[in-house]
């Protein structure tokens, strides 16, 4: 009977552990690449209640907001070619300066550029920051606080 020598088990052994991790590495990306682009371009909509779209989803500019209203939720957008956003959307908001005033403390000013829809909120000096957007419909009582990543 024919014995196998100590090297060569030893090479087995390694061919047979870098196949295992290779294939293992092989199935982590598929899935992150397919969890990443399952949802692509896709709207997410969430309250506080639902932890993980919530600690996941929600930067913490919209996490801090005031709160207008009682009534409340988010939304967070993957952006599918343009930039990804996340909201927080008010029913029953019957003023915005809170959300005015929340966002000129962290240094941004109105666009006065744009004259129509939504007001666009932009840090001076700082051309790839973050851009703000304020909506407030006042038919509807619906008022809107975005950051555009």
């Amino acid at each position: 009977m024919r014995t196998i020598s100590k090297h060569a088990a030893l090479m087995f052994s390694v061919l047979k552990w870098g196949i295992l991790f290779v294939v293992s590495l092989g199935l982590v990306l598929f899935f992150l690449l397919w969890l990443m682009l399952s949802s692509l371009g896709e709207t997410t909509v969430y309250t506080e209640q639902n932890l993980w779209d919530y600690h996941t989803l929600t930067q913490d500019a919209i996490a801090y907001a005031p709160r207008i209203s009682a009534n409340y939720h988010f939304e967070f957008h993957n952006g599918d070619g343009y930039p990804s956003s996340n909201s927080i959307i008010f029913e029953d908001a019957r003023n915005i300066e809170a959300l005015r005033d929340y966002v000129k403390s962290m240094g941004y000013q109105r666009d006065p550029s744009l004259t129509y829809g939504a007001e666009e909120w932009r840090k001076p000096g700082v051309p790839g920051a973050n851009t703000f957007s304020i909506y407030y419909d006042p038919k509807t009582r619906q008022a809107t606080l975005s950051i555009f990543l």
